[in-house]
Formats: structure tokens, sequence, C-alpha cells
């Protein structure tokens, strides 16, 4: 399990052109407490990550931004490469952001 910070969720659906096979599935954008500073880079880099659906419900129900602890899984991706997803999350707290006047 993983604390992280999940700035976004989004259901997607499509038609696959090729074979007519309706693929969809759940994205994810968090933001994790690794970093690794350099003297050219700085900061957290967003993770994009696939869920699922019981995640964006867990998400739905607690908001975003917040924070979460998660579970992954790897599994296998586009020619047999590792492919993180999001398989549970815990919400812990709302973030506030941007505070409106």
């Amino acid at each position: 399990m993983e604390n992280v910070l999940i700035l976004s969720a989004s259901k997607w659906n499509f038609t696959d052109e090729k074979t007519g096979e309706m693929k969809k599935g759940v994205s994810l954008h968090f933001v994790s407490d690794y970093r690794e500073d350099t003297a050219t880079e700085l900061g957290f880099k967003p993770v994009k990550s696939s869920a699922d659906d019981a995640v964006f419900d867990a998400v739905l129900k607690g908001g975003v931004p917040g924070m979460y602890r998660i579970d992954t899984r790897s599994k296998p991706g586009k020619d047999g490469k590792p492919t993180l997803t999001v398989v549970g999350a815990q919400f812990a707290r709302k973030v506030p952001l941007f505070e409106t006047a």
C-alpha cells in the first residue's frame, strides 16, 4: 500500500476500429512521495495509471484532490511489458489545492 495524492479519475470507453470490440477502463492521475531532485529537475511528477472500477467508485465517494492509500498490481501490458494498475483505494482526507474566496 502507498499513500498518494489523487488528482483525477476518469472513466473512458471506445470501440476498437480494427476488432469492433468495445474497450473501457479507468485512468487515474496521482502524485506519490517519490522525488529525485537533480540540477535540472525539481518536484513531483504526476503518474498516470489504469485503475479498476472500484477505485473510481472510491474516488467518486471521497473526492479529489485527496489523499488515498492505494493498492497496486502489475499486469501484462503491450508486448508483455508490466503495467501498473491501481486495484484498491482507501480515502484518507481531502486536500484543498486552490482556496476559493
